[in-house]
């Protein structure tokens, strides 16, 4: 009987020597992943002008109902120009507030570093290995440490070799009471040596008109001289979709 008392209480502490130890490794590979991750975003450089492609329709139908097509310049002053624009005002009225948003932001170093994907801004916690396109990532759970619309809170995935993020996934706080919620998935790419925000998704549940998908690409960009810690400049892209 005491052998066998003895030999639980062994093994409820091996058990708990064993989560201890697997949250302590945890927790460490989350600080040394996203030290890299901050270091790459700093020495990386982003396009100081891009054209993007944007496009508003229902969340769950394939016709669009507005485009437009934009060129940014995210140098000071910061500026941007529509090229084209078709469909609904809606869609329209949703880019213009994304764009004065993402350029005020671009241009302002106190502005930028408040919506960046650092310790500054976020608690981090490592959730493991995600495959993306046939790639293995690692994957960090994201919680914004204060509310704020263009922190989001979900899931980043970080390449292994560049630490450069590959992908921003979750929700964001809606600063409109006509929204209940949005989901938002920002994809970038590093050609180059070149940091770019290649593709946005944003969807928002709207009060009484129902889920908006808002879509974007990267048509082309010009030479990177900016560097990439204003790449927090992205997240406003989908809080701008909120108001109404």
């Amino acid at each position: 009987m005491r052998m066998r008392i003895i030999l639980t209480m062994l093994l409820v502490l091996t058990v708990t020597f064993a989560r201890g130890s697997s949250n302590s490794e945890s927790a460490l590979t989350s600080i040394v992943i996203v030290q890299k991750m901050e270091r790459a975003q700093a020495a990386v450089s982003i396009p100081n002008h891009v054209k993007r492609d944007y496009r508003l329709s229902r969340a769950n139908s394939a016709r669009v109902d507005s485009e437009v097509i934009a060129e940014i310049d995210f140098r000071a002053p910061g500026k941007y120009t529509v090229e084209k624009r078709s469909g609904s005002s809606m869609g329209a009225q949703a880019v213009k507030r994304i764009l004065e948003n993402e350029v005020g932001i671009a241009v302002s170093s106190q502005k930028s570093r408040s919506v960046a994907v650092t310790r500054e801004n976020y608690l981090f916690s490592y959730l493991g290995e995600a495959v993306l396109d046939g790639q293995s990532y690692y994957l960090l759970r994201l919680d914004p440490r204060r509310k704020q619309p263009e922190l989001i809170s979900g899931q980043a995935w970080v390449d292994k070799q560049s630490f450069l993020i590959r992908r921003l996934e979750g929700t964001v706080k809606s600063p409109s009471m006509w929204v209940k919620k949005i989901h938002v998935r920002f994809d970038f790419d590093s050609p180059r040596g070149i940091w770019v925000l290649s593709n946005m998704e944003a969807v928002a549940d709207v009060r009484f008109l129902g889920a908006r998908k808002l879509t974007s690409h990267v048509m082309n960009y010009g030479a990177a001289s900016v560097v990439a810690e204003k790449i927090g400049a992205v997240a406003p892209t989908a809080s701008a979709l909120l108001s109404k």
